[in-house]
């Protein structure tokens, strides 16, 4: 809602030539309670100054020497990108109207005027332009209280990676891409050694430490390309875009030695060295859709926990497909 006091407030310039003009309109907006009015008797600056104070209304002469009021209005064109020009001509040419209506004016009044009917033209006009810039800014939170819900969905709270919905989203979409270009991707399981142990040590406190740090090494550790999620508790996963086994598994023990070199403390305490037991699974090579590809993951991830935890295991399954 648009209330009085804000209209009076609204920023107003006036554009004519003639200085007597510019008192007589200054003297009656003033009168009438409007606080904020400025005036230039030079059609040049008028783009200038709009772009630089962004007024509510423009008070546009016609008829002025060098540059006229329609040229003023091309001008201002190319700064409302929105098209909305915020201009009220005064003219003493009636028959100039319909032109400056058809260039983006939003009223015109002819000379001589009539006090009261071009205050209240004034007051209309700054009302919608008010009102028009206010839908405008609810219309930019609610987008943006839409963009945050959104990623809130696909966001894990605690570490700020992708959640598992938009792994379960994302990956069915990369596989048929890599199926589309003949390429490959590879997912990493990644499951934090004997995390319950710190709970049970320290705290839950030092666990959200834990995730909170290992989450920011793997956002690190990766390309632009690739996606880091947490799959729950405290185990991750990655997707490699374009990458062979080799690479992967090169990737994932580059990221468990990165993971031991954490120095992890709470309230300067030493939370001692946190290991990894890592799976990884190829596509095409270890399954032809998401939920083959995670269990090919998932299997190798169990056998380097069997194996002594610390380690990376590559799937060994060869050409799993449904049935």
């Amino acid at each position: 809602m648009i209330t009085s006091p804000a209209i009076l407030k609204a920023n107003i310039l006036i554009v004519d030539d003639k200085i007597a003009n510019i008192d007589l309109l200054q003297h009656m907006l003033q009168s009438a309670g409007y606080t904020s009015v400025a005036s230039t008797s030079d059609p040049f600056e008028v783009c200038n100054l709009h772009r630089a104070n962004q007024y509510d209304l423009i008070l546009l002469d016609l008829q002025m020497p060098g540059m006229d009021g329609f040229q003023v209005m091309e001008g201002l064109k190319e700064i409302e990108l929105e098209g909305y020009l915020p201009v009220l001509v005064i003219t003493g040419q009636p028959e100039h109207k319909l032109r400056a209506l058809q260039l983006g004016a939003k009223d015109v009044i002819s000379r001589p005027f009539e006090k009261f009917e071009i205050l209240a033209r004034i007051y209309n006009m700054l009302e919608i332009r008010l009102l028009n810039r206010e839908a405008r800014n609810q219309s930019k939170t609610l987008e943006q209280l839409v963009q945050d819900l959104q990623k809130q969905i696909i966001t894990d709270p605690l570490t700020n990676l992708f959640n598992r919905r938009f792994l379960q989203e994302y990956l069915p979409r990369e596989i048929a891409k890599a199926r589309r270009n003949a390429g490959s991707l590879a997912v990493l399981m990644i499951d934090l050694d004997f995390f319950k142990k710190i709970n049970d040590i320290f705290g839950h406190e030092a666990g959200d430490v834990v995730l909170k740090n290992v989450a920011t090494l793997l956002k690190d550790c990766i390309r632009e390309s690739d996606v880091a999620c947490r799959y729950g508790g405290e185990e991750f996963v990655l997707v490699l875009s374009e990458i062979s086994p080799g690479g992967a598994k090169k990737k994932a023990e580059s990221i468990q030695s990165a993971v031991m070199g954490l120095a992890l403390t709470i309230r300067q305490k030493p939370l001692g060295r946190v290991s990894t037991s890592i799976g990884v699974a190829i596509y095409p090579d270890h399954g032809a859709d998401m939920d083959l590809l995670l269990r090919a993951a998932d299997e190798a991830l169990y056998e380097a926990k069997e194996n002594g935890r610390n380690c990376v295991v590559v799937s060994e399954a060869r050409n799993i497909r449904h049935g």
